[in-house]
């Protein structure tokens, strides 16, 4: 008898845990940080503050363990998510809290900051970071260019930056100064299918002022043994980081995630593709390949993104 009411006791703080996992935590969608609090009938209230407005949306429990249909706020402020079904899923170490469309489709995704080993704007910063890190060549590769974490080394020449942040996230700008050249400044940093593409910004009053000068710079990867998308086996894509790619490029990244575990493809422009990099390896079968949690999800999200109608009116990426 005593062990019985010792197992129900533990069953019940395992429940209430569970549910305390949203509530109280800080929660970040790749873009801002939404605060989670309990309200009555056993409702979350997700609030955040960003660009000077505030965010709100309300999970509702729907009776099935860790989910929940989102709804508005009571007073007015902005929902992204109204209308979607988000599930709270604590999985190999990560704690997120996924959104699904009508069509059951992964179309958003918010990651606990508390899984952070650190503040999270320098977590953000430094996963911004690993799209462009690299070795690039430029001007039929008589420059060679090294983005590393912290500079930029131009054949010999080395050039520190830092990452613009806004509300706590990388804003795809970095800043360089006091090198007395023309690369002081303000730079947007957009990643390619074959490398990156950097433009001059004229800054603004505001940060919604700053725009394209029209002084760019193309840079082509040029180490093949490294992955164009090997972050995205790594790290948590969010649906504002698609935001560049064409959708092209989206297939090629979602199947890059395949490709680092070995999947054998039946289209033969993949088979082309990825039989040109010497990282591949085909697996003998398909039946065994295992994606990680990261990679489940992240190919989920692209999937989803490729098959979203409003994609193409912010691409940025040419």
């Amino acid at each position: 008898m005593k062990k019985f009411l010792s197992t129900i006791i533990l069953c019940l703080c395992g429940l209430c845990g569970m549910q305390a996992q949203i509530e109280g935590n800080e929660w970040y969608d790749g873009s801002i940080e939404y605060s989670a609090k309990k309200i009555a009938g056993g409702k979350i209230l997700m609030n955040a503050m960003a660009e000077g407005e505030e965010h709100e949306c309300v999970l509702v429990p729907t009776g099935k363990t860790e989910t929940y249909r989102v709804t508005d706020g009571t007073n007015g402020y902005v929902n992204q998510y109204n209308g979607l079904t988000a599930k709270h899923i604590k999985k190999d170490g990560w704690d997120v809290i996924c959104f699904y469309n009508s069509k059951n489709l992964l179309v958003a995704l918010m990651e606990n900051t508390n899984n952070f080993a650190m503040y999270y704007e320098k977590v953000t910063v430094d996963r911004w970071k690993q799209q462009v890190m690299g070795d690039y060549v430029y001007q039929d590769a008589n420059i060679h260019v090294t983005c590393g974490s912290q500079s930029i080394t131009v054949n010999d020449m080395t050039i520190p930056y830092e990452v613009v942040t806004f509300n706590g996230g990388a804003t795809g700008y970095v800043e360089i100064k006091n090198t007395d050249t023309e690369l002081d400044g303000i730079w947007e940093v957009i990643p390619t299918v074959d490398g990156i593409h950097i433009y001059s910004i004229q800054t603004g009053e505001f940060f919604s002022d700053w725009r394209r000068s029209g002084f760019d710079i193309r840079l082509t990867e040029s180490n093949p043994n490294v992955g164009r998308f090997d972050y995205a086996t790594r790290n948590f894509l969010t649906c504002k980081f698609f935001r560049h790619y064409k959708k092209s490029t989206l297939r090629l990244m979602r199947n890059a995630i395949m490709a680092r575990n070995g999947y054998r493809f039946q289209s033969k422009d993949l088979q082309e593709y990825f039989g040109k990099e010497p990282w591949y390896k085909p697996a003998a079968s398909n039946d065994n390949i295992k994606l990680s949690f990261i990679e489940q999800l992240n190919v989920e999200l692209i999937k989803a993104e490729e098959e979203n109608p409003e994609h193409d009116d912010y691409v940025t990426e040419e």
